[in-house]
């Protein structure tokens, strides 16, 4: 599978984790991509402040954070005006399980990543999210990209199914 070549130089990221050590190993890795400008900070309130004084387009954001929690400063994040509110959101969760992931999800990431995170993992997971945008939803519950994670196809053939049998089973 050949995958088309993204120019990283045009994005702005934030770094908000309370790891520094890892928060670091993502700076890197986004550096030696090409970054267009890379913050990193420790808190919520940092970043929040971070937010204000810069535009920022790419956020990696530490499930445990300092102060809110990262699933609320995505939600915070969804909620600005402007194009801020679609800037991609990557989670990074130490531990996974089912109710992070989902509570993540639904916070409106477009990514979550657990540990240990890897160069290719993160390469890999960067260049579908900016190369494959999924459309941005607005909704009364829900803020964020499409939560769907496979395109769904309509089948186009003939019904073989046996109506009559469906309905007196």
């Amino acid at each position: 599978m050949q995958t088309k070549k993204i120019d990283f130089s045009k994005l702005n990221a934030l770094i908000a984790m309370s790891n520094d050590q890892l928060g670091r190993s993502v700076w890197h890795f986004l550096r030696d991509q090409g970054i267009g400008s890379c913050m990193m900070v420790t808190s919520a309130k940092d970043a929040v402040a971070r937010m204000q004084a810069n535009r920022f387009n790419l956020y990696f954001v530490d499930y445990d954070l300092p102060e809110f929690g990262g699933v609320d400063f995505i939600k915070f994040l969804r909620l600005c005006d402007g194009d801020i509110a679609q800037a991609f959101a990557v989670m990074v969760i130490p531990s996974p399980d089912k109710e992070k992931v989902m509570a993540a999800r639904d916070g409106g990431c477009h990514e979550i990543l657990g540990l240990p995170l890897t160069a290719k993992l993160l390469m890999t997971r960067m260049t579908h999210m900016i190369g494959n945008p999924k459309p941005f939803i607005r909704a009364a519950t829900y803020i964020g990209p499409c939560r769907r994670r496979e395109v769904v196809r309509i089948y186009h053939g003939t019904d073989r199914r046996n109506r009559s049998r469906l309905v007196n089973a």
